[in-house]
């Protein structure tokens, strides 16, 4: 899990604006540092750590989406969406490569479709990493990173007076929180990929939502980031294994007979390991209901 960025200067009275700007200006920084090292040609810790970044940036322009001009948010928010998608086909084929290498260890002669796929996926990384270098090319080319740094930089104009940092953040950590805890309700009672993967994106922009404000929200708060954190990469280890058990059933549809039950013996490697990712989730979850519990209490409704 990538440290958190701390942001200086902030404190609870900081008017809203200002604070969107340092924390806005943080992060835009910290995805455009890691750019040089993910265009390498084989640069897989490149890759991810670009990724997370990106993420990071994505979700605090959404955090403060309401302190941005409507202009300003429609204009950045697609391009911003493209990239972490582009960043996502690369990052996947590393993930899953990872994944089947884990998995046919200790097989001394895979059959040949088996052994085709991690060539397959290698040509899918190869024809996504080009994709990616042409839209970070293109994103240069045309100033759009510098054009959004520009306008992040005008919003200490509106930072005069204004709502403080406080208020909002617990607003905006209050909303999260809601709506983690609904989305793992219904990933427990539906128990299915797509709703697992829900609630890991919940508790993700609940992490995010954090960040920017850890030290003003309380230690409550800052004891379910950590946890938040660790939550987050088992409900990971989960969507890996369930993306990588499609992919598996997906290529023994096609596999001769013959090679059949060694695609099945790889299925059962990951639904194992999913299996295992699982029983972590549900044991991390149980201990995460009283920090959840904690945390919506120190950012609850204000007093009247």
């Amino acid at each position: 899990m990538a440290k958190p960025i701390q942001i200086a200067g902030l404190s609870r009275r900081t008017p809203i604006a200002r604070a969107a700007s340092k924390a806005l200006r943080a992060t835009l920084l910290d995805f455009l540092e890691k750019v040089p090292e993910a265009r390498s040609a084989d640069s897989k810790k490149g890759i991810h750590d670009l990724r997370v970044a990106v993420k990071r940036f994505r979700e605090a322009f959404r955090l403060f989406r309401p302190v941005l001009r409507k202009k300003t948010f429609r204009r950045h928010r697609e391009w911003i969406e493209e990239l972490n998608d582009a960043l996502g086909e690369v990052r996947d084929r590393d993930v899953a490569l990872a994944q089947l290498r884990k998995a046919t260890a200790g097989i001394a002669e895979p059959p040949r479709s088996v052994a085709d796929l991690p060539a397959r996926l290698e040509s899918e990384r190869l024809v996504a990493a080009a994709a990616l270098a042409a839209m970070l090319d293109r994103l240069q080319l045309e100033g759009v990173p510098a054009q959004l740094a520009a306008q992040i930089e005008s919003l200490e104009q509106q930072a005069v007076s204004g709502r403080p940092t406080h208020e909002f953040a617990r607003e905006r950590v209050r909303e999260r929180l809601l709506d983690v805890r609904a989305r793992w309700k219904a990933a427990r009672r539906e128990a299915t990929p797509e709703s697992l993967h829900r609630a890991r994106i919940g508790n993700k922009r609940l992490r995010y939502a954090i960040e920017p404000f850890s030290r003003m929200l309380g230690k409550q708060v800052r004891r379910l980031y950590r946890s938040a954190s660790r939550f987050h990469d088992v409900l990971g280890d989960v969507h890996d294994a369930d993306s990588m058990a499609v992919m598996l059933e997906t290529s023994m549809a096609g596999a001769s007979r013959a090679e059949r039950n060694a695609w099945e013996g790889l299925s059962t490697k990951v639904i194992r390991g999913r299996r295992v990712a699982l029983r972590k989730a549900l044991t991390l979850a149980d201990k995460l209901e009283p920090l959840w519990d904690e945390a919506q209490r120190a950012v609850g409704e204000p007093r009247h």
